[in-house]
């Protein structure tokens, strides 16, 4: 009988000895495991690392203009932008130490500045605003950011509205 119990509790020590240790096993991943033998599909990303190219700009909303109380003008906005001549940002870098690069399409640099993320949310400090964009899809090679701008005022005699919101779709390279 002991034999037994010896011989089974070698048995499980095996298999249980032998088992991989699963995780995330990408690098560039925010949650790393250096231990993992087997990815395990949990691998997050984030923006930091290689450089976004923007691929799109889905830009909806609408705009309305009156000049002492006549409209002027009624807008609905509704297009993809993908030419690379009017991708603004085209061409961004985050860095780990928080800074953030952007690019032209001549790889000039336009502007720096600053970055964080809170949850879902990332924001981009410019040298002459801050944007808060949200992250709707990130992963190692894509991301899906979105921003809502929504504004209106009145200026000699003219009222405004516009309400726009925009979805700009990434690609990453290392």
């Amino acid at each position: 009988m002991k034999k037994t119990i010896y011989l089974l509790m070698a048995v499980s020590f095996i298999f249980t000895a032998c088992k991989k240790e699963q995780g995330c096993i990408d690098p560039l991943a925010t949650n790393y495991n250096i231990d993992a033998e087997e990815d395990d599909g949990s691998c997050l990303f984030s923006v930091q690392g290689g450089t976004w190219t923007t691929q799109s700009i889905e830009s909806t909303g609408n705009m309305s203009g009156s000049f002492m109380g006549i409209p002027m003008l009624d807008s609905v906005i509704n297009y993809v932008e993908t030419n690379p001549d009017s991708l603004e940002p085209y061409k961004l870098v985050f860095q780990e130490n928080y800074t953030y690069t952007e690019y032209d399409q001549e790889n000039s640099i336009v502007e720096n500045g600053t970055w964080t993320i809170t949850s879902d949310q990332l924001t981009i400090n410019t040298p002459d605003t801050s944007l808060v964009l949200t992250i709707e899809d990130i992963n190692k090679t894509n991301a899906s950011l979105s921003i809502t701008f929504n504004e209106s005022g009145s200026e000699d005699g003219f009222d405004y509205q516009f309400n726009l919101n925009q979805v700009i779709n990434l690609n990453r390279t290392y």
